[in-house]
């Protein structure tokens, strides 16, 4: 039987493949898009959201509370066609979730 060595994090952060790697575009995405939120829904509206994850071309949004949530219902739609130009073409939805700070 082969053992495998351990890896350092700093030899995985270094040369990222396989999950790692994965995690790592994964976070350079919601990067990207968390850098376009606070212009895409102004400031009163972004100071009560932020990203919480993409899963499967899915945005999810964190919003503290379900008056802010309602208020970005209505604007959704308008927020995914906005995302789309901004070049993350591959978006196909955007759920909100409710996180009180």
């Amino acid at each position: 039987m082969t053992s495998k060595k351990p890896q350092t994090i700093s030899h995985l952060l270094n040369h990222p493949k396989g999950d790692v790697q994965a995690l790592l575009d994964q976070l350079k995405r919601i990067e990207a898009i968390n850098q376009c939120l606070p212009n895409l829904l102004g400031s009163a509206l972004s100071q009560h959201c932020r990203i919480s994850n993409i899963r499967k071309n899915i945005l999810v949004l964190a919003v503290d509370s379900p008056a802010w949530a309602n208020k970005l219902r209505f604007k959704l739609p308008q927020l995914l066609d906005q995302f789309r130009q901004q070049g993350f073409i591959n978006l196909v939805n955007i759920e909100m979730i409710i996180q009180p700070k």
